[in-house]
């Protein structure tokens, strides 16, 4: 894997030159940041207001009518994949090898899970025509492992600022990297 991660990030250092050179002059970054937050915002307020739901939040609203939220959410999320990757590709080495970001992409992975969890095992009894107010118990479960997920890619990107890989050991940097096999420690 690490080798992997290696080539990963020789690749994206190489992908794309301009968007590297925008994203490091005076206003790219707090541009990128700034929209970054916007589909943040997007992203969790729609979910989370739909996983609250679930869980027996506002049970007046029908599941089926905040169930319309989730497209902005899911445009929220296109927001946030776009202006990531801006980042990504302007310090590769920063993101690949910190393990706040490799925790942030399994947190967004197991939301993606999750949701189609929901689709195929409770979507059509929750939303059903008549069903009743309260979200079935698998639904539940849905909500509370999505919104666990979501802060959790909240709080590895506020992470992902405060740790930067330094140098590996002579030893290497093990099955997956969290330090940068280019730089060699010093001691």
């Amino acid at each position: 894997m690490a080798d992997f991660q290696v080539w990963l990030v020789h690749w994206l250092a190489q992908a794309a030159p301009p968007i590297a050179a925008f994203m490091r002059s005076k206003w790219g970054w707090p541009m990128a940041e700034s929209i970054h937050f916007l589909g943040l915002s997007m992203l969790v307020g729609c979910i989370g207001m739909f996983d609250l739901r679930l869980l027996g939040i506002g049970k007046r609203i029908p599941i089926a009518a905040l169930h319309k939220l989730i497209p902005w959410g899911l445009t929220g999320f296109a927001i946030n994949i776009t202006s990531g990757s801006l980042f990504l590709l302007t310090e590769p080495d920063q993101y690949i090898y910190n393990p706040s970001f490799q925790f942030k992409v399994l947190f967004i992975m197991i939301a993606g899970l999750n949701a189609l969890s929901f689709y195929a095992m409770s979507w059509k009894r929750a939303t059903a025509e008549g069903a009743p107010p309260e979200a079935p118990r698998y639904a539940k479960l849905v909500a509370v492992v999505s919104l666990s997920m979501w802060i959790g890619v909240i709080v590895c990107g506020r992470l992902l600022t405060f740790y930067r890989p330094g140098g590996c050991p002579d030893s290497g940097p093990g099955l997956i990297a969290d330090c940068n096999p280019q730089i060699k420690e010093r001691f």
